[in-house]
């Protein structure tokens, strides 16, 4: 699975497992939370993966240089789980906010700088472990060629964009911002109270975007905001009402 690792100290941020190349960093640190060798708030960092993911599993490119890291959580009442990848997604938004990088987060998991995406989010949940695998691409970024047919916006990465970071040191101050932020959010209230908090990073809130569902071909919409569980609050174009999405992609309307 890896080929070296090594454990950090515990602090307030937990310890940190750091690895060699491994498949993914949360295919690492899964077995480790599992036999509760890892407690919430402990993390894997690995320095490149062979078979990185995001979203519905899709393969995300990952040289070394780029932060790439996995990190256990607490448990959360069952009905705040729809909402963890937001959640997830609006603290590390509000972690590079506070380093002055004006990113947004276009719904449901990923991280634009401008119209690029630099990051994202995935959170899996099995046999009761909840985990958030968590990306930024610091040095390096994903060749148009290299992106799946019909990627809704091109990557990019924080060098480009004139921020330097170091992996290591990045994620340490990351994961005590996530920690107060994530709780922060917990104790907002209601999920509709949290969904109302994340709402405000929304990428093109206010604004046309083009969706696609599954095979359905593309289609147009007003983004509204969030409904209490996350879902994507949209209103079609030409059409009355609005909807609710649960999946899909988006990308701006030209």
């Amino acid at each position: 699975m890896q080929e070296t690792w090594w454990l950090s100290e515990g602090g307030r941020r937990g310890r940190v497992v750091v690895c060699g190349r491994c498949s993914s960093s949360l295919d690492v640190v899964r077995p480790l939370a599992e036999k509760q060798m890892l407690d919430p708030w402990d993390s894997v960092l690995a320095v490149s993966q062979w078979a990185g993911r995001g979203q519905l599993r899709r393969e995300w490119d990952s040289p070394p240089g780029n932060l790439y890291a996995a990190l256990v959580l607490p448990q959360v009442p069952k009905e705040f789980d729809s909402l963890l990848p937001l959640m997830l997604g609006y603290c590390l938004a509000g972690f590079l906010r506070s380093k002055r990088i004006p990113v947004g987060l276009k719904w449901p998991n990923d991280i634009l700088l401008g119209n690029v995406k630099i990051g994202g989010v995935l959170v899996e949940e099995r046999r009761g472990v909840s985990l958030a695998g968590i990306g930024l691409n610091l040095t390096s970024s994903p060749a148009e060629v290299k992106l799946r047919e019909g990627h809704a916006v091109p990557a990019g990465h924080l060098r480009a964009a004139g921020h330097s970071f170091t992996p290591l040191s990045l994620w340490c101050e990351l994961v005590d911002f996530v920690k107060i932020s994530y709780e922060t959010c917990l104790i907002q209230g209601p999920p509709s109270n949290v969904a109302a908090l994340v709402e405000p990073l929304l990428c093109w809130l206010g604004q046309d975007a083009v969706i696609r569902e599954g095979a359905e071909a593309p289609w147009t919409a007003r983004i509204l905001g969030l409904a209490p569980d996350g879902s994507l609050r949209v209103k079609p174009a030409g059409g009355a009402g609005e909807r609710l999405l649960t999946s899909g992609s988006i990308w701006r309307a030209s």
